[in-house]
This record gives C-alpha cells, sequence and structure tokens, in this order.
C-alpha cells in the first residue's frame, strides 16, 4: 500500500486532482503532527503494528533503504515507531520487506537508532519533539 491509498476511494490518478480541489493530505512528510495520538502499520500479510502516544509530535514513520549502482534503490523496511522521553528512547514495530514479518515491538532510541544501524535520526525533519 502506499500513502496515497489511504484517502478512502482515491485512486492512483485521481489523487492530484483531488488534492488540488479538497485540499486533504496523506504524505507523513504533509499531514500535522499535532493532535496525532496513534499509528499503525498494516502489513502485506494480514498482520498489523500499533503504537499510541501522550502528546503531540512524538509518532515516526520511515522507511529504510539501499541504494546500489545499476540497481536502483530498495526498500529494506518500513518502521514507525513513538517517542517515550527525552532522552529519545522510543517503541517500535518494522515491516521487512526482504523477510516478509512484522518484528517488535522492540525498543530503541532515536538519537543512536539500532535497528539496522540507521542511527541518528533527523528529529526536525520527522515532526518531532523530544
Amino acid at each position: 500500500m502506499a500513502e496515497w491509498d489511504t484517502i478512502p476511494g482515491i485512486g492512483r490518478f485521481l489523487l492530484p486532482l483531488f488534492a488540488k480541489n479538497n485540499g486533504r493530505k496523506s504524505r507523513w512528510e504533509e499531514i500535522t503532527k499535532t493532535g496525532l495520538c496513534g499509528l499503525r502499520l498494516l502489513c502485506p500479510n494480514g498482520q498489523a503494528g500499533e503504537l499510541e502516544a501522550a502528546r503531540d509530535h512524538a509518532l515516526f514513520q520511515l522507511k529504510i533503504g539501499t541504494f546500489q549502482v545499476g540497481r536502483g534503490t530498495e526498500c529494506e523496511a518500513h518502521l514507525i515507531g513513538v517517542i517515550d522521553d527525552d532522552r529519545g528512547a522510543c517503541t517500535c514495530f518494522a515491516w521487512e520487506m526482504r523477510e516478509r514479518r512484522l518484528v517488535g515491538p522492540f525498543r530503541d532510541n532515536a538519537f543512536a537508532m539500532r535497528y539496522r544501524n540507521v542511527g541518528y535520526l533527523a528529529i526536525e525533519n520527522l515532526g518531532l519533539k523530544v
């Protein structure tokens, strides 16, 4: 499922027209994080990971991928998380594309993400407030 599939009743080809006329947003980068209290990762095998946040700007999602010359880009995992404290501790779920499995919930840290050696998350770019 792609981000545009999250708008009910809208097909891929109608999205640009819909977005211009109605102003509704579906892409993570474009939605407001204020008032966002839950996040669900729906997986192709029917599983789902779900997180709740007690405050605004604590939920995040990202894709982890690789780039290889001659092969292009490949998405390895889609990750959702919630920041749990001011030290960056977070709880996450991830759908691993190649393995076709949901992992989590697992604990990590947004300032030094160990999962797949991601490292420091760009807090500002994700719209997070720690």
